[in-house]
């Protein structure tokens, strides 16, 4: 008797049934890391918080989740909704610098809570002094002119390094040389470009904020600066505004 050939199995046409979980599962994660993505700030205690519920979803996270305080945060927080505006001050101010900010004169960094721009004070002053050369001038007034169209606050702060000031001089501390450095900037900034004094502020830190160690030369150099911050008001953007921003980027 001859032997019954062996009928090959069909296999149902399309894919099999299980690429259709498959391929839920993988647009469910792709849409959870874009809106992680789209919603996140550079917040330390933020991110432990986001770092603990992975590990409560996956058990792969080895680290303690550290919890910041809980103040009744929303899904879209107002850093969010203030970062295309904070985006869109440091690009003009980039644009308007890019030969300081290329020489490393001036520096220009995007902080959770606004722009922080960061000068050198041998950039700004002479050793001692108050008194703003006419170089720097020229780079205040096209920073200044930026930050006059837009509804912010903008906070003047002067640094210097640890080292005590020549006797006989004009100030007697480094506090009221910071503070002198500070309040120059603003004086400047209001002259020129009218900026009501409500939204300025001039504050001298001293020393008390070094970047680096004061035990080098490099490290006193980096701390002699002057930092202004600037935090764009919040509630000035429409949500129409905000969206023709985000889709402009």
């Amino acid at each position: 008797m001859a032997d019954e050939e062996c009928k090959p199995t069909e296999c149902p046409p399309g894919s099999p049934l299980w690429m259709c979980t498959f391929a839920d599962l993988m647009s469910l994660l792709l849409c959870f890391f874009v809106l992680l993505l789209s919603f996140s700030v550079m917040d330390a205690q933020r991110y432990k918080q986001v770092a603990g519920s992975m590990k409560d979803a996956f058990g792969i996270q080895r680290e303690t989740p550290v919890f910041g305080d809980p103040t009744g945060d929303t899904m879209i927080s107002t850093d969010f909704l203030s970062t295309p505006l904070a985006v869109k001050i440091q690009q003009d101010i980039n644009e308007v610098i890019t030969v300081e900010v290329k020489s490393g004169m001036v520096e220009t960094e995007l902080t959770h809570d606004g722009v922080l721009i960061r000068m050198k004070d041998s950039v700004v002053f002479d050793i001692g002094k108050a008194a703003i050369k006419d170089k720097a001038k020229i780079i205040l007034n096209k920073i200044g002119k930026v930050v006059a169209e837009v509804d912010a606050k903008i906070s003047v702060s002067g640094h210097t390094d640890n080292l005590p000031l020549k006797k006989g001089g004009a100030y007697s501390s480094n506090w009221s040389l910071s503070t002198a450095r500070a309040v120059a900037v603003v004086e400047l900034w209001s002259t020129q470009f009218k900026i009501p004094s409500h939204r300025m502020s001039a504050t001298g830190y001293a020393e008390g904020q070094p970047l680096q160690t004061n035990d080098t030369v490099v490290g006193r150099a980096a701390n002699r600066r002057v930092e202004f911050k600037i935090q764009a008001n919040q509630t000035a953007m429409s949500m129409k505004e905000l969206s023709d921003m985000v889709i402009q980027r």
